[in-house]
């Protein structure tokens, strides 16, 4: 997994050194920065993919705002000539500096380097790449010219002979998308622009990948039919839904504004006559859309897993906010998931009950706040919530008089989690 991410100069985030654990999620006001650590995420992700090209970063769930715009410019302080991502793998470790000036058409590499353990594999600046011998082979390719939004690590890493965790990682990580599930286009009222396969980034073909699930449900032993049935099991919380069915579209049932790639979701509402039972995705509830979604997310064998949700609160109630995020906890802090797939999950959230699910004597699980700071111009910190030194889970307890993490958040015992007062 990816175990630490240093920021600099990206967006509202001027410097920020984050440690990420499987389950990690921020909170914090809206325009605190939340989304930002995704996008940066995000940009890392096409880094150690294709390189900056509108369409993978797109793909990613990255905003396609002007480069300039990905590049901090805080009011009285220097404008950095580059923005600055540092990662650290569990096997190896990754960094590059990114032009994005007013002129720019695109973002553009000024320098890379990739190590493997301790041993750099690549590097790259403006006077050129200069690549280890001991990991590629340098009568394979043409390695010296290279375009500035292309990535070192598309070019080598068919011939690089790294070790296989750090493969593992890097091809892992390059699948890493920003998930933001809309109604309408689960619906079928609107469309995606840019179609991500197996799963829309905002919600187009689910009703493809979910019966993906549930054929490959079928074929699985027992003991994993009851890891798939765990996760499904979300769908049906709201309390109304007794079984949904994937199939053709239905003019009996469905209107004929609703667009379809050639599937359709079909609910069937417990409480109703049977002829009258059966709803498509257009009439039915938004929250029940979204929680299939999330299960369609978690169970699809070829969706990332590592991914991001943003805004995980959604359209639920404070209770499925708490059920579907311990869902993405449980998933993604087992190290191993459905099927022995292992996943890690980055979310954002404005709803107090979305960080029940977290434990922060967990080693598995990181809460983080996100405020911007008055004293640092207005610059994104990022405040890990953990326990005081030394103090047991025990003693925590005690402290907080048994009160819930929702319950400390609305009551603004953690710092940054609440509008300031001043701002109000």
């Amino acid at each position: 997994m990816l175990k630490s991410l240093k920021i600099v100069g990206f967006k509202s985030i001027r410097s920020a050194e984050l440690k990420f654990c499987r389950s990690n999620i921020f909170i914090g006001p809206n325009g605190s920065g939340k989304s930002n650590i995704l996008e940066a995420l995000g940009v890392l992700s096409s880094a150690l993919s294709r390189g900056f090209d509108p369409g993978v970063l797109a793909d990613r769930g990255v905003r396609l705002s002007l480069p300039r715009l990905f590049k901090s410019a805080f009011k009285g302080k220097a404008l950095s000539p580059h923005l600055r991502l540092e990662a650290q793998f569990e096997n190896g470790h990754y960094e590059c500096s990114i032009r994005a000036g007013l002129s720019s058409k695109h973002l553009e590499f000024h320098s890379e380097m990739l190590s493997d353990g301790n041993v750099k594999v690549f590097g790259r600046g403006p006077n050129g790449v200069t690549i280890s011998k001991r990991f590629v082979d340098l009568e394979s390719g043409d390695f010296g010219r290279l375009s500035s939004v292309r990535s070192v690590w598309d070019t080598v890493s068919p011939f690089a002979k790294i070790s296989e965790g750090l493969r593992a990682e890097l091809e892992e990580f390059s699948r890493f998308a920003i998930f933001a599930p809309q109604t309408a286009v689960m619906r079928g009222l609107a469309t995606e622009s840019r179609i991500v396969h197996p799963l829309g980034l905002a919600g187009s073909g689910l009703a493809g990948a979910f019966r993906d699930v549930l054929r490959k449900r079928a074929i699985e032993s027992s003991e994993i039919k009851k890891q798939y049935d765990a996760i499904l099991g979300l769908i049906k919380s709201p309390g109304w839904v007794s079984k949904i069915i994937v199939g053709g579209f239905d003019p009996s049932i469905v209107p004929s504004e609703v667009t379809s790639d050639g599937l359709l979701l079909y609910f069937q509402d417990r409480f109703m006559t049977e002829k009258r039972r059966h709803l498509s995705a257009y009439d039915a509830s938004e929250g029940t859309l979204y929680l299939t979604f999330i299960a369609t997310l978690l169970l699809h064998k070829e969706a990332p897993r590592i991914f991001a949700l943003d805004n995980v609160d959604g359209t639920l109630n404070p209770d499925l906010v708490r059920q579907l995020t311990e869902a993405v906890v449980n998933v993604s802090s087992s190290g191993t998931g459905v099927g022995n797939l292992t996943h890690q999950s980055f979310m954002t959230s404005h709803h107090p009950s979305s960080i029940d699910s977290f434990d922060i004597f967990n080693d598995m699980h990181r809460v983080y706040t996100a405020k911007r700071n008055e004293d640092r111009n207005g610059s994104t910190e990022f405040i890990p919530i953990v326990p005081p030194a030394g103090m047991t889970k025990e003693e925590w307890i005690e402290e907080s008089r048994g009160h819930s993490l929702s319950r400390l958040w609305l009551d603004d015992k953690i710092p940054g989690a609440l509008i300031p007062r001043c701002a109000l």
